[in-house]
């Protein structure tokens, strides 16, 4: 399906089923795939290997502890994966947030940032289904602070949650997706009980973020740091020239 206008974004999310509490908004149709284990574009073969990515959370852990004020305090894999995931490590895990209007701007907020209109995505997520199939339970799982949480030995990706490590995770109110080392894409396993997809034309990425934007959602709402505050001004500008244009 397709939308164009704010509004019909927002009846389509009050349409929607409220099993589907989950989303990910994205500025181009990529795969769901967590930063761990995309691949290559050019030759389709996966950027880290496993080793390399067990080495990467190994070196994490024992490198980051004069830098962490508990770091005795994170009890699995998981958390650690939270953690380094924030500070730009490759991990398992993939966002999602629980605000369908912040994926909404995920998808569209580098719309002005280019002369390509590339169309955007968001997906819809219902976690129960998802973590039924692949684990037999239909909870989301809570890993803060557990040392029974595993991160594999599941049929495919889970919803996870865990506690709010940084601001920029309780801004977005996020919660995560668990791949395993094998997993393919999300798309490509979750039929439509699971996920559904929305597409925004590129042409369309520009008026809805200037929609986003008159009612108070901008890049301080997602991005709680003072960068965001000249990343909004900037961008008002950008919104006051396209709307001129508009005229």
């Amino acid at each position: 399906m397709k939308i164009s206008k704010l509004s019909e974004y927002t009846s389509f999310v009050e349409e929607l089923p409220k099993e589907f509490s989950l989303s990910r908004g994205q500025s181009g149709d990529y795969p769901l795939l967590p930063s761990a284990l995309r691949k290559d574009r050019e030759t389709g073969n996966r950027k880290f290997p496993k080793r390399a990515i067990r080495n990467f959370l190994t070196q994490f852990k024992i490198n980051s502890y004069q830098y962490m004020p508990a770091p005795w305090d994170i009890k699995n894999d998981i958390e650690w994966m939270l953690y380094a995931q924030h500070y730009g490590l490759p991990t398992k895990l993939m966002d999602f947030t629980i605000s369908h209007i912040t994926s909404l701007l995920f998808a569209v907020e580098k719309a002005f940032q280019t002369d390509i209109e590339k169309d955007a995505v968001v997906y819809f997520l219902n976690p129960a289904e998802l973590n039924q199939k692949n684990m037999e339970q239909a909870s989301i799982v809570n890993v803060s602070g557990s040392d029974d949480v595993k991160a594999e030995g599941h049929d495919g990706p889970i919803v996870v949650q865990g506690r709010k490590v940084n601001s920029r995770i309780n801004a977005q109110k996020g919660l995560f997706v668990l791949f395993q080392d094998d997993d393919e894409p999300l798309e490509n396993t979750a039929d439509e009980s699971i996920l559904k997809k929305l597409v925004i034309p590129g042409d369309a990425t520009k008026d809805i973020l200037s929609s986003l934007f008159s009612m108070g959602i901008s890049f301080s709402h997602i991005y709680p740091e003072l960068s965001s505050v000249s990343k909004d001004i900037l961008l008002q500008q950008d919104i006051d020239d396209f709307l001129r244009e508009e005229e």
